[in-house]
């Protein structure tokens, strides 16, 4: 296996797990937060980070790929949410701050796959996609700014691949 097929293999396998500590993250900021309209988006974005790590699973499996346990990633990423912000202004500053790096993490892992993990890999990078809309609704103080993040949910990779 070469180098270039290594980094790919290591960086698909720390982003699927990354997802799986998001989700937690994002489940223990809800229980966290007190206003129900934050709760709910918080919620949201939690099971966005689970159908981003649901639609690049079957990567994981077909490479053989072993991430750390459900439970390690679950107890990492509740450790996350309680060092960070817990107001909603700083929760939203610092995701306006660190999400675009992460996009373009994800964008480097996607040119990185081979061609039929692709779509999986779009996928996967379209929820960070998502999740900036969010974010720049919510500044804006828009209505119905999760709706980008209900779109992520409503769509499935391109295809199986």
């Amino acid at each position: 296996m070469s180098r270039a097929d290594q980094d790919y293999l290591e960086k698909l396998l720390l982003y699927y797990e990354e997802e799986i500590e998001g989700e937690a993250y994002f489940q223990e900021l809800a229980r966290m937060f007190d206003a129900p309209a934050h709760k709910s988006r918080l919620a949201l974005l939690a099971e966005v980070e689970r159908h981003a790590a649901a639609a690049v699973a079957p990567l994981i499996e077909k490479y053989g790929l072993r991430p750390r346990s459900t439970a390690e990633l679950t107890r990492s990423g509740q450790a996350q949410a309680r060092r960070g912000p817990t107001e909603w202004p700083g929760l939203m500053a610092e995701m306006n701050r660190t999400y675009p790096g992460y996009l373009a993490a994800f964008q480097r892992l996607e040119a990185m796959g081979p061609t039929e993990d692709r779509p999986r890999l779009a996928f996967l990078t379209g929820h960070e996609v998502a999740a900036m809309e969010f974010l720049s609704l919510e500044g804006q103080g828009e209505p119905g700014s999760e709706a980008p993040l209900r779109g992520y949910l409503a769509a499935t990779p391109a295809s199986a691949g």
